[in-house]
């Protein structure tokens, strides 16, 4: 761990060691004096200046299990009818399937993420769409955009 809190906890014992009191050491590295006390202690009693690992339930969904799912949509719902993409909820009762285990539809879009997949807002085309029309209003647009769009005219 080479990281910033690893450096500040290093300075930390390093100038306790050169007989720095907790509050001199708090007001020159701009911490609270408790912080201070706790990583002397700490690192008195065990050595070590790392974090803790902290607990928590293991994900169902390793890496492993992640590609193997990436693989089966690629594969089978991909492949179907050669559709360009999925819905998160077609994903999500996939998951489901595989695992035992309900997620909501936010966790499937960062699992997707995490696998490599990126999210595709559809684009809405009206049937009566006229390309002719539109142009139109674009160079009647261009013609009065000196003016307030939001002014009734008199």
């Amino acid at each position: 761990m080479n990281s910033a809190k690893q450096k500040e906890r290093e300075l930390i014992i390093k100038l306790r060691k050169e007989g720095k009191t907790c509050v001199e050491v708090a007001e020159i590295l701009g911490i609270s004096k408790s912080t201070v006390s706790y990583w002397t202690i700490r690192h008195k009693q065990t050595g070590c200046l790392k974090d803790k690992q902290r607990p928590g339930r293991p994900t169902p969904l390793t890496s492993k299990k992640l590609q193997e799912m990436k693989k089966i949509i690629e594969d089978t719902l991909l492949g179907q009818n050669n559709r360009a993409g999925l819905s998160s909820k077609e994903i999500r009762v996939l998951i489901q399937k595989e695992t035992g285990r309900a997620y909501t539809l936010r966790h499937v879009e960062r699992l997707l993420h995490k696998m490599g997949f990126s999210l595709i807002t559809p684009r809405v085309n009206h049937i009566k769409k006229d390309k002719i029309t539109q142009e139109a209003f674009r160079k009647e647009f261009k013609k009065n955009s000196s003016r307030s769009m939001w002014t009734i005219p008199s």
